[in-house]
């Protein structure tokens, strides 16, 4: 088996190229950095194992492809059928390298919508001076996360912290984490967001998670709520949502993902109003904490190859995550 791995991140620096190059040649691979925006098939080919994101219609042409360790934590991209050549090849993501930056921007957003931060940007830019009215608080607000993973268990920690009460929704049962006050599964997600002041969603992109906050659950949720949502685009009914910005039902929105992506410049949602629309930003690769995790995550799953363990991460790809 080849024992070249090829990297081809979109974090580079001489520092984290050290770290990478230090852990892998500990190990006896040899690391092929690939940095231009195109990757080729000549460039992994002949690779067992791949780190970071590579165009999915080669992967299909490379037999000898094992194990891709994604640096992403979604990896729809990567979980149709067909993709991969072997159909014992392994996919694994970065899940937990995240939810440190995702859940800060969660909570910046959301304080920025309860604050009112955007009308009195709007205001001093004006040269406004004057209080604009009534504000919210996190502290005893109801918030429903729709997605109890990394992301979503991120955020509930930090909310219930902050003194909030936290519901979680989930696709099975399974036994109730610390930070959260209740849990709820996906059939139940009505009822699950009937008392929320702020519903999130932290899904990733799967034919079962398509519109799942759509006009009957926009419908179930109480006047004046918050909607965040910064796991795919596909999972809000883009139509509803607008549509309940702008008869007042819901009292602001933050979307930092959008169906498509970029989204056009002339779709409706730019004119929706009290909402906050960030370009898919809030995971990205900007925090160096992030970079650090995402490498940590390789590095220590490399070490598993080598040694024939279980790898961490294994994505499911019937389910898609």
């Amino acid at each position: 088996m080849c024992k070249t791995i090829a990297i081809h991140i979109s974090f580079y620096n001489d520092r984290w190229e050290k770290m990478i190059s230090q852990g892998v040649r500990a190990l006896g691979y040899e690391p092929r950095f690939l940095k231009d925006d195109q990757v080729t098939l000549e460039d992994i080919r002949d690779c067992a194992i791949l780190f970071g994101m590579f165009p999915p219609e080669l992967l299909a042409q490379c037999p000898d492809l094992h194990w891709l360790q994604c640096s992403f934590a979604g990896v729809d991209r990567y979980s149709r059928p067909g993709v991969f050549a072997r159909p014992d090849a392994v996919l694994t993501n970065a899940s937990g390298a995240y939810g440190i930056t995702i859940a800060e921007h969660m909570i910046c957003v959301l304080l920025m919508m309860m604050r009112r931060m955007p009308e009195y940007q709007a205001l001093v830019a004006q040269r406004g001076w004057k209080i604009i009215g009534d504000i919210r608080s996190i502290y005893d607000s109801n918030v429903t996360i729709v997605g109890m993973g990394d992301i979503g268990s991120n955020f509930g920690r930090r909310l219930k912290a902050m003194g909030a009460s936290v519901c979680g929704v989930r696709r099975t049962e399974q036994l109730k984490p610390d930070w959260c006050d209740r849990v709820y599964t996906i059939d139940r997600l009505q009822e699950a967001v009937r008392d929320a002041d702020v519903v999130a969603l932290c899904l990733p992109g799967t034919g079962s998670t398509r519109h799942i906050l759509n006009r009957e659950v926009l419908d179930a949720m109480k006047q004046g709520a918050y909607i965040i949502n910064v796991g795919r685009g596909t999972a809000v009914d883009q139509q509803a949502l607008y549509d309940a910005l702008r008869s007042g039902k819901l009292a602001g929105a933050a979307l930092d993902v959008a169906d498509p992506e970029p989204l056009p410049r002339d779709h409706f949602l730019w004119d929706a109003p009290n909402l906050l629309l960030t370009p898919h930003v809030s995971g990205n690769m900007s925090l160096a904490k992030t970079c650090q995790l995402v490498i940590d995550i390789f590095l220590r799953n490399l070490g598993h190859w080598d040694k024939g363990e279980p790898l961490e991460h294994v994505v499911d790809l019937r389910q898609g995550y």
